[in-house]
C-alpha cells in the first residue's frame, strides 16, 4: 500500500487526520468592483488543516446575477499558513453569470503540493466585468483534505 508521507517526515496527529470544513452564507451580498474583492459584508472564508497527502479539494458554489446584461464573476484565493499564497482569483477558474437571472453554479479544484500540517484558508472573491452590480444570494465553500 502506498503512503503519502515523505521519507524522514515527522509523523504528528495533524498529519494523520483528514479534515473537512464548510461554510455557508445565505445573506444577499453585492459588489460593483471590476477587480476581485470581497463582496459587501466582508471576507467569506473557510480553513482546513492540510493532511499528509498535501492535497485539499476546494468546492465553491454561488447563486449570482447582475443588474444588467454584464457578467457577475466569483473566484477564490488560497493561502497556506506556511506556504503563503497558493492560488489567486482568476477568470479561467471562475463562476461566471451573464445577465439578470439568478444562476446557481459550482466548481471543484484540487490543490496539491501544499505543506502537510499547515492551515489552508480559502476566501471567495467577486467582481463584475464592467460598470454594474453583481448580486450573490447564496455562497458556499467546502474544503476536504484528500487522503
Amino acid at each position: 500500500m502506498a503512503t503519502h508521507l515523505r521519507a524522514g517526515q515527522k509523523i504528528t496527529a495533524a498529519l494523520l487526520t483528514v479534515e473537512s470544513t464548510q461554510v455557508e452564507d445565505t445573506t444577499t451580498r453585492t459588489t460593483t468592483s471590476t477587480s476581485y474583492t470581497n463582496a459587501s459584508g466582508g471576507a467569506f472564508s473557510a480553513a482546513v488543516i492540510v493532511p499528509a497527502s498535501g492535497a485539499v479539494m476546494v468546492e465553491m458554489r454561488a447563486t449570482q446575477r447582475n443588474s444588467t446584461t454584464n457578467n457577475t464573476i466569483t473566484s477564490w484565493n488560497g493561502v497556506g499558513s506556511v506556504s503563503g499564497s497558493v492560488y489567486s482569483a482568476n477568470d479561467v477558474a471562475a463562476l461566471i453569470v451573464n445577465g439578470t437571472q439568478n444562476q446557481p453554479l459550482d466548481l471543484s479544484y484540487r490543490l496539491q503540493n501544499l505543506v502537510p500540517g499547515e492551515t489552508l484558508t480559502v476566501t471567495m472573491q467577486h467582481k463584475v466585468n464592467t460598470a454594474s452590480t453583481g448580486t450573490y444570494d447564496y455562497r458556499h465553500i467546502l474544503l476536504v483534505g484528500m487522503p
